[in-house]
């Protein structure tokens, strides 16, 4: 799979150290690395768009399945497109 960039690139900073207290406002951002925590065990390749803008209203999710499909998935409020 394609990756955005290295891992090693990514920040060291825990998931809980990133959080920022929003009100009744999510973070998609934050809400895609959830989303990727909790599916990865059941696909070949999942991780948070690094070249599509994500912000607080929308997050990017690249997946590849077991079966190898591709696919870029949208998070919002109203869930995954």
């Amino acid at each position: 799979m394609e990756v955005d960039c290295k891992p090693e690139d990514l920040s060291k900073c825990s998931y809980e150290e990133r959080c920022v207290e929003l009100g009744e406002v999510k973070d998609m951002r934050l809400e895609a690395e959830a989303v990727v925590n909790d599916v990865l065990f059941a696909v070949t390749d999942m991780q948070v768009s690094q070249s599509l803008t994500s912000g607080l209203d929308v997050a990017y999710i690249n997946v590849e399945t077991r079966e190898g499909n591709r696919y870029c998935l949208e998070l919002t409020e109203a869930g995954l497109r």
